[in-house]
């Protein structure tokens, strides 16, 4: 291990040197950085858990690679923590909001100029903007004067490939509060909700939402602890758009491992973000959904490749550490760090040793779905090659 983790940065005084869950439960919303929360994303990492494994498990300049890397948590907290930060996921979704996170302007100043550059143009080309290609579907959550200023942005925004907005504007696309885009809709899956809302109750939360206000505000949220210091511009970071089964790595070149694969079809990453994947240019999200969460049937065989692409990758006396989850389903349970770690073992020939497998209870109300077949423990599975 690279030494021990000081509790002392999460407002403690003892030194510990191995997995203990009070170094990071209660770490993550107001203590963590305010770039995690650009966006919501379903079964995201705590980052006060990443930022443990990062400190154990490597050294300042090492590179972390995150093959899985959803809404970018791990690269994020590696380049706060002075690593090279490699990130891969096939979801478009989860590559903008890593690319989005990673790439933030050094200050609030900057990105808000750049908002606004990006802003003027949107209400200049809005009332030109042709959306009658956009599906019933999609058109039902907004009011007919925002979807054309959206249309336009995410247009714009894609030309420019200005990722940080990007992220930013699929924060604020769907919710009932006043500061997002959309009628009344849920904040993570999209659906509407006018049974709760009816608009001849409700008429104030159909009306246009301008998004120059909008945007600009979530900017400012999105600043408010950024965490990063004066080297944030000289960051190091890689982002791919791929299969995990096969990286653009070079053989034996990435100090450390730290990701979170699928949990056995647990989650449907395409279906939960379908609104936001249809602006991304993705309209085949259960296409997208066969690909991100496997059965059963393909789960296992598809993570033996992904397990030896990692042995491959990376260097001898290098750690690979996986946060998955036990899978209950039809009254069976999975317990997916046990069958990974004996797979890893077994693809890699022996050069994957299992360390240790820690179990981190997940308290009710922190889970995205409660009382599902999701998991209600998290667990660490810690792999060293030899």
């Amino acid at each position: 291990m690279s030494g021990a983790v000081q509790l002392s940065m999460f407002g403690e005084a003892e030194s510990i040197d191995t997995l203990d869950a009070r170094l990071w439960h209660g770490s993550f919303n107001a203590r963590e950085s305010s770039f995690h929360q650009l966006s919501p994303y379903v079964g995201k990492l705590k980052s006060g858990m990443v930022r443990v494994l990062i400190r154990l498990y490597s050294k300042p300049g090492d590179s972390i690679l995150d093959p899985f890397s959803g809404s970018g948590v791990v690269p994020l907290e590696a380049v706060l923590a002075g690593r090279e930060a490699l990130a891969n996921d096939l979801s478009p979704y989860a590559y903008t909001l890593t690319r989005g996170k990673l790439e933030a302007p050094g200050n609030e100043k900057q990105a808000l100029e750049q908002a606004r550059s990006v802003i003027e143009k949107v209400e200049e080309e809005a009332s030109h903007e042709d959306v009658t290609h956009v599906p019933e579907w999609v058109r039902e959550f907004f009011h007919p004067q925002t979807l054309p200023e959206i249309v336009a942005a995410f247009r714009i925004l894609k030309k420019e490939e200005e990722f940080f907005l990007t992220a930013c504007l699929l924060g604020i696309l769907h919710h009932q509060r006043p500061g997002f885009l959309s009628y009344p809709a849920s904040h993570l899956v999209p659906y509407l909700r006018r049974t709760k809302y009816p608009p001849e109750e409700y008429p104030g939360m159909y009306l246009y939402r301008d998004l120059r206000s909008r945007l600009l505000a979530k900017v400012q949220r999105a600043y408010r602890n950024p965490a990063f210091t004066d080297d944030w511009a000289s960051r190091e970071y890689r982002v791919w758009q791929t299969n995990a089964m096969k990286l653009p790595i070079e053989d034996g070149t990435i100090d450390t491992i730290i990701s979170s694969p699928p949990y056995f079809g647990a989650l449907d990453y395409a279906r939960d973000n379908r609104l936001r994947l249809w602006f991304l240019g993705c309209d085949k999200w259960k296409a997208l959904d066969a690909s991100l969460t496997a059965s059963q049937k393909v789960y296992l065989p598809q993570m033996a490749t992904c397990l030896k692409e990692m042995d491959r990758v990376l260097k001898l006396g290098g750690y690979c550490v996986l946060v998955l989850g036990d899978v209950e389903r039809d009254g069976k349970s999975r317990r997916t760090a046990e069958i990974l770690g004996e797979l890893a073992v077994e693809v890699s020939e022996g050069r994957f040793v299992v360390e240790t497998i820690y179990n981190d209870l997940i308290p009710d109300e922190r889970r995205s779905r409660r009382r599902t077949r999701t998991t209600k423990f998290e667990r660490v599975l810690v792999m060293r090659k030899r």
